[in-house]
This record gives C-alpha cells, structure tokens and sequence, in this order.
C-alpha cells in the first residue's frame, strides 16, 4: 500500500529562480528512501510539500489515497512527522516537553497529557537512550541530543512516516553513525523513512532505495547500486576525479574521490558496483 503518492508536482518561487518541475514519486508501507542531489536541486522544498508544510504547487501529493489537503492538521500529523534540519526552541522548554510535543495530535482541548499519553513520552525517551537528558533543556543540547530528541519526538506522535530533512548536518562521525542506527530500527520496526541526505555512502548503506534530484527533477530512482553508478553520478554532479567501489563488508556501492587530479582521466569504478 502506497503511504504516500506524489503526482507530477510543480512549484515555483516569486521570483522563478527555482522551480519544481513534474516530480512523481511513491513511498510504500515500511520503505526507506533517501533523497540526494546537488545544493539546489530541490529535495527541502519537495519534503514539505510531501508533509503538508507548503502550499501553492500544482500536482496532487496522497497521504494514504487521499489528498494531503484534505486532512486536518491533527489528523495529517498522526500520519506523517516532519523532522526540520534545525528546530531552535524561543522558549526554555525540557527534552521531556520537546518529546511530549507530538502527543498534540491525540490531546484533548486542554493540551493537557494523560496517562497513556505520558507513558509513550518515556517510552520514546527510553528508545533513544535519552533518560539521562529528560529535564535538560533543549536549547542546551548538542546538535546530535537535539536531532535525537527531534527523532523521539516523532516517535512519541506515533507517525507512520517520517519525513527528515538533512538529519546528519553538523553531527560528528560517531553521532551520524547512532542517529542512522536509530532510523535503521525504526523502519526495521513498520516506519516508513524518507529523508534528505548529502551523506551519498551513509544513504548508500542504511536506506533501500535512493532518488537522485537535479535542477528541481528527479533524474535517477532505484537501489543504491542503480543510482550510485558511474555514469549517473558523473552526469549530475558534474565530477570527474572519482571511484565507486562496493563496501566489503554490505556489498553497498560507496563513492571515493579522488584528490588533486590523481588519476584524473580514468574514473576507475572498482567491485561490482552497477
């Protein structure tokens, strides 16, 4: 079952200096995807149009067979859960509150947690390891305990999709490698995952399918190994002093460059990489 259905999606800004030109694609139940490309190709402007967070673009985009419009803000939030590439907080508030934020689509009018409500808090807290950190405030965090605590917020909503916008930015090797464990389990466990990544050997290794933007179109969608190729990647992004060679361990293709034009006529591609 498709959970989400993008169909031939057009935007442009005031001043057409960048368009969306008819972006199509489908998510099903439990995939993972990453979406990579150039700065610019468009891949934040097409997530929030797939999470309902902008408006004003031709195409028609499906939550569950039915249009994106047509549901309520609490009743879209329930189903899909946007994780922004930054989140600063105006006000002090706890990672416990931060968390307790994606509860708001199941509250009542009150705004006020109940019982059930307040044990998928800790539940979600304790998934991300981040009990340590419950009364801390947000704003006091680390890149990587604000992305986490973002991620667990997710949870907490009990969102089918997650939708994530450049989750790895600024986070150091040991933190990007947790946060994609964490995104492993949590499309291991039924959530259907797309997220932006310029990490191409991260999304290489820890999604099932990657869909590759140029200049507001997709121009590649398949497993890593169709769209991490050779040709493909030389073709969008204009490089030419790289390799692509399979992980020895995963078999995943992984690029490598290739610095101060060492080699710069042959674009070796090494393993089996496709």
């Amino acid at each position: 079952m498709s959970v989400l259905q993008a169909r031939d999606i057009g935007y442009s800004y005031g001043d057409k200096a960048f368009s969306l030109k008819g972006v199509s694609l489908s998510l099903e139940a439990g995939e993972s995807a990453a979406l990579i490309g150039p700065n610019g190709a468009g891949k934040t402007t097409l997530v929030k149009i797939l999470a309902g967070l902008t408006r004003g673009y031709s195409g028609d985009v499906l939550l569950e067979g039915k249009k994106i419009g047509a549901y309520s803000d609490t009743k879209r939030a329930s189903i899909v859960s946007y994780i922004p590439q930054t989140d600063n907080m105006t006000f002090e508030f706890s990672v416990r509150e931060i968390v307790g934020m994606g509860r708001r689509p199941y509250i009542n009018e009150t705004g006020t947690l109940g019982k059930f409500d307040k044990e998928k808090v800790t539940e979600a807290i304790n998934y991300f390891g981040l009990e340590s950190k419950t009364h801390s405030s947000y704003n006091a965090l680390s890149g990587g305990e604000k992305r986490m605590v973002l991620i667990a917020r997710a949870f907490a909503q009990e969102a089918k999709l997650l939708i994530m916008d450049e989750p790895l930015t600024y986070l150091d090797v040991k933190n990007q490698s947790e946060l994609m464990e964490h995104v492993l389990k949590l499309n291991n466990t039924g959530h259907t995952i797309l997220m932006i990544s310029h990490g191409i050997n991260l999304a290489a290794e820890y999604v099932k399918r990657v869909v590759l933007m140029k200049d507001g179109r997709v121009e590649a969608d398949g497993t890593p190994a169709e769209v991490i190729e050779e040709g493909v990647i030389r073709r969008v992004y204009g490089l030419e002093n790289f390799y692509i060679e399979n992980n020895k361990k995963t078999g995943k293709p992984n690029l490598f460059m290739i610095p101060g034009g060492q080699g710069q006529n042959q674009n070796i591609q090494k393993g089996e990489s496709r």
